[in-house]
């Protein structure tokens, strides 16, 4: 018997965009539905355009998941399935940029110590 380990980042990985998955109306309207709400939830620091932008690629990106998903569960198991997406996908963004320092406060910093 052997072990096989399998490849996480290869299987996650993007193989192919499909664009066409957008033509299809459901993909659509969740993508707005889910774009409104994260507009509405983050309105601080994500806008309606770029949430459906977002939304939008993750949907070309992962086509065939967005297809079978309609497929198995319609269009409330696809919103959640791409609100759960998007949202790995911004909170990732969003802490990477938290830690960054912004020039202004940067030098804010600089001119209270006196450098």
């Amino acid at each position: 018997m052997t072990l096989q380990l399998a490849d996480l980042e290869s299987a996650e990985a993007v193989k192919a965009v499909d664009w066409s998955v957008l033509a299809e109306p459901q993909v659509e309207s969740v993508a707005q539905a889910v774009a409104r709400a994260f507009a509405r939830d983050y309105g601080l620091t994500l806008e309606y355009d770029d949430a459906y932008q977002e939304a939008v690629i993750v949907a070309a990106e992962r086509a065939s998941d967005v297809r079978r998903t309609l497929a198995e569960g319609g269009a409330g198991l696809l919103h959640r399935w791409m609100s759960q997406r998007l949202r790995d996908r911004w909170l990732t963004d969003a802490k990477h940029r938290s830690g960054h320092i912004s020039y202004e406060a940067a030098r804010h910093a600089a001119e209270r110590s006196g450098l």
